[in-house]
């Protein structure tokens, strides 16, 4: 409540030059006293508001800089600073962007904030298991969001990655909503021609062209647009970008698959209880690993690596259990 008339109050002092006390007042529903505590919690915020006393005294928001500094408290700085340095990387050029960003929130800040900001220096280190998504181009992104708002058809190449082929395709899609996943772009739409729901990656989009043609509201198949785009079989990345890639049938289904498996693998739906499933790792032993992780029974299908190294995997494993209750070791 006190933020939002904070809020008020700055933005009265904004579009016009001078308030009085009781003008201010008035217009906020409050009581002088009040706008006098308001104009002062301003003031500790590092808005410069100048005040003349008197029956004709009256309030002012000094000028002389682009914009006021920013409102936001120390919780919300903090959350500023963690956002912009740890914000994925999968937007292309957006580096040093981030930086300038950055930077300028620091000078907008009110002093005892912005040194607060400066505090966090985060640098990161890459998760070796999780493979870096592919960039995407920030003109692809803007136009995909507001071909969305405004409900405007488009018009695109999409490269599908089968689980053995590639193959290009043009497509005329009404946008719904742009959602990320593990790095992922993913662009929600219905497709015109193939009259069906599709989740699109962005980076395999190319050509894209506006219509300028609008459609109609139309509801997406799933109420919970996250369990949508998991639950698309092509998700995944190209073969080459694991050292080690190989193919299983999983004795699970597809919907929990799509769910757990990492943002690099590719799925294909056999049946209700079968799910063919192709991902890669640094290592065939690493691979197995992370197969078993599912707890459900699996058939490697290739390539010749993949079946030996779950065979030498088992053999570590064929350890003598210890029964409850009794104690192991000598």
């Amino acid at each position: 409540m006190i933020a939002n008339r904070t809020l008020e109050l700055l933005s009265l002092l904004q579009t016009q030059k001078e308030w009085t006390g009781d003008g201010l007042a008035e217009r906020l529903g409050v009581s002088p006293r009040t706008v006098r505590r308001d104009i002062n919690r301003l003031r500790e915020l590092g808005y410069p508001v100048t005040a003349t006393k008197g029956p004709s005294g009256y309030y002012r928001l000094s000028r002389g800089v682009r914009l006021p500094p920013l409102i936001v408290d120390d919780e919300q700085a903090i959350a500023i600073a963690l956002s912009l340095q740890t914000a994925p990387a999968s937007v292309a050029g957006m580096g040093d962007a981030t930086k300038r960003a950055l930077n300028s929130i620091r000078e907008l800040l009110p002093p005892h904030l912005a040194r607060r900001l400066a505090t966090f220096s985060i640098e990161q280190i890459e998760n070796a298991w999780e493979l870096a998504p592919p960039q995407v181009d920030p003109a692809l992104v803007a136009q995909l969001s507001a071909a969305a708002q405004q409900r405007e058809l488009v018009r695109f190449s999409y490269r599908s990655i089968d689980l053995d082929t590639v193959e290009d395709s043009e497509v005329l899609a009404e946008p719904h909503r742009l959602v990320v996943w593990s790095g992922r772009w993913y662009m929600v739409a219905y497709d015109q021609h193939r009259n069906s729901w599709h989740a699109y990656r962005l980076d395999r989009i190319g050509h894209l062209v506006p219509t300028a043609w609008r459609f109609g509201q139309r509801d997406v198949p799933e109420a919970d647009i996250t369990r949508f785009v998991q639950s698309r079989p092509d998700r995944g990345d190209t073969p080459d970008t694991w050292p080690c890639w190989g193919t299983v049938l999983m004795e699970c289904p597809a919907t929990l698959v799509a769910k757990w498996a990492p943002g690099a693998a590719s799925f294909e739906v056999i049946d209700e209880r079968i799910t063919r499933i192709r991902m890669g790792a640094w290592s065939w032993s690493g691979l197995i690993g992370f197969l078993v992780t599912f707890n459900c029974r699996f058939t490697v299908e290739g390539p010749p690596e993949l079946a030996e190294a779950a065979r030498e995997v088992m053999g570590r494993l064929d350890v003598e259990i210890p029964r409850t209750g009794r104690r192991a070791g000598p």
